[in-house]
């Protein structure tokens, strides 16, 4: 089996030093001039530990320090090396595309950690509508009451999300590009990831921190740089195709 970190550039540089998973050295699978990051696994399935998490981010970011990076979803396994080269030839295209849009860029992440809060939560459910016909049963009446304090919620979450929004756009004018999840799983929180030059990152940060006490409020929480996990289209393809490939086998 071959464990597969990413697809970069530059297939003439050397490969870092840091080991892979399981202590294993990296090794390439070149294609033209796309490199998918590789080494060997011996095992039937990966066991997707912290260690082997944090040993997959060691390997991310030395291959970040001096070339173009496309990450592959962490755990992703194919049976072969020739495997790694038929799916860089049929997706080569477009992950140049993807390279030569995040050269020199990293992914910076923010998370609005209270941006989200409903201080009402957990308060009396609101009132049935005083639309809702006389004479229907309890269960009409709890269903128009239930339905009734959805709306309420998303309402008063739009309304807390207006700030996030101008927080997000004013950052996002000094980024490449940007994304915002606007429907978190998290009530509590939102996130968002910025594509900013590796030679702006300071500047970016700045202004995060210049926001950050303007809206103390939002609770700004800024992580990375990382790899441009959140920008790479072929790459995401690619790691649709090397997981399913991955389950056939």
């Amino acid at each position: 089996m071959i464990y597969v970190y990413a697809v970069t550039d530059r297939p003439e540089a050397p490969l870092p030093a840091q080991l892979g998973l399981r202590d294993e050295g990296l090794t390439k699978v070149v294609w033209r001039d796309v490199v998918a990051v590789v080494s060997p696994f011996n095992g039937a399935e990966l066991s997707k530990t912290a260690d082997e998490l944090w040993r997959y981010e060691e390997v991310m970011e030395e291959l970040m320090r001096d070339r173009a990076v496309l990450p592959v979803r962490f755990g992703t396994l194919l049976p072969s090396r020739q495997r790694v080269d038929e799916i860089l030839r049929q997706a080569y295209r477009a992950l140049v595309q993807d390279i030569a849009r995040v050269r020199g860029h990293v992914e910076i992440g923010m998370r609005f950690l209270s941006a989200l809060e409903d201080g009402a939560e957990g308060g009396r459910p609101a009132a049935a509508p005083e639309s809702t016909p006389r004479g229907t049963g309890p269960g009409s009446a709890y269903l128009c009451a239930r339905l009734a304090r959805e709306r309420e919620l998303r309402n008063r979450r739009r309304a807390k999300l207006r700030p996030v929004r101008d927080v997000y756009e004013l950052l996002a004018s000094h980024a490449n590009a940007s994304r915002l999840d606007e429907e978190p799983d998290d009530r509590h929180g939102t996130s968002a990831a910025f594509l900013v030059p590796r030679d702006r990152m300071t500047c970016f940060r700045n202004i995060v921190s210049e926001v950050a006490k303007a809206h103390p409020e939002l609770a700004l929480l800024c992580t990375g740089p990382w790899p441009p996990y959140s920008f790479v289209n072929a790459g995401a393809s690619m790691t649709s195709t090397l997981v399913d490939d991955c389950h056939a086998h």
